[in-house]
């Protein structure tokens, strides 16, 4: 299990090439972390593949992994940082935009296998036939303590943090967040936020086991996958998680809106689903923060939302 200490030295290995995000006040009593700011990949995915990378960079010039987006663009920036090649696999339905995105950080794009499960397969697969190491998006130790940074950072700026809200996707930001949260102040309540219409993590603590899901769209689409059946983060969720909040497209598209009123800041579905989370817990008492954790959100999928709720 990861201790206290392997994100202290996470802390340190990404100094330099991960910024320290802001927090913005949003009401009273709840602020945003606004990973979307992070440089060139607009979310948190940075820290976990720059821990990763300069932790064992020395021992490969070449990497592999698979992503629908920001963790691949992650990988690719920080690799060029450090002079390690890197190839992302992307499902073959890929958005274009994100294509264009990942073809500009990443050395090599390949697309493989829909839906994305099948493609993290066929990638580690590949990974393995070249001898190459594959950086899983969530579930591995140097990437979660990389995630685990954000919660340092929250216990420095809002040390009277009461309440933390996170999106849970596979689970290794909330993983991250909640070791370095709770082993230095086991009172701040941890919440995991998934969409109503699909969310693998909060079933699979529901039901003591890894599940498969039915999949549905949802505009948080990042935080719709089904888990690796092996992946260690739930045992970290299950240790370190207090709650699930699950929130509606509806209320995901408000936040989205509200987010862009109140800071200017334009945010993808996953990213705002925190703050979704936090205006409907009517368990929340005192200071809250709520991860903001990317802005990869298309013009044209920003325009709709904002002019349907607006």
């Amino acid at each position: 299990m990861l201790a206290l200490g392997d994100i202290l030295k996470a802390q340190k290995n990404i100094e330099g090439i991960v910024k320290k995000t802001p927090v913005v006040k949003f009401t009273k009593d709840i602020y945003l972390k606004l990973e979307n700011q992070q440089p060139v990949v607009n979310g948190f995915k940075i820290r976990g593949a720059a821990n990763y990378l300069v932790s064992k960079g020395k021992r490969f010039n070449e990497v592999i992994t698979s992503a629908l987006g920001t963790h691949g663009f992650a990988v690719g920036y920080v690799g060029k940082k450090l002079g390690i090649k890197t190839i992302c696999v992307m499902p073959t339905n890929s958005p274009k935009e994100a294509v264009k995105k990942m073809k500009r950080l990443v050395d090599e794009v390949l697309f493989m296998e829909d839906p994305f499960a099948k493609t993290e397969q066929a990638a580690q697969k590949y990974a393995r036939q070249k001898k190459v190491p594959f950086i899983h998006p969530y579930n591995d130790s140097a990437v979660i303590a990389g995630q685990g940074t954000i919660g340092l950072e929250i216990l420095e700026q809002i040390p009277k943090v009461k309440n933390v809200y996170v999106p849970v996707s596979g689970g290794g930001l909330i993983s991250g967040i909640g070791i370095a949260i709770k082993l230095i102040n086991p009172r701040i309540r941890i919440i995991g936020v998934q969409p109503s219409v699909t969310h693998a993590m909060q079933t699979a603590i529901a039901k003591g086991k890894i599940t498969t899901v039915d999949f549905k769209k949802s505009l948080a689409e990042k935080l719709t996958i089904n888990l690796n059946p092996e992946t260690i983060t739930f045992s970290y969720v299950k240790k370190y998680v207090d709650d699930f909040i699950l929130v509606d497209e509806k209320e995901i598209a408000e936040a989205i809106r509200l987010i862009y009123k109140k800071t200017k800041q334009k945010a993808e579905g996953s990213g705002v689903a925190a703050l979704a989370a936090a205006l409907k817990d009517n368990r929340r008492n005192g200071l809250s923060v709520c991860i903001l954790s990317g802005g990869n959100i298309s013009k044209e999928n920003f325009a709709k939302v904002i002019n349907k709720v607006g």
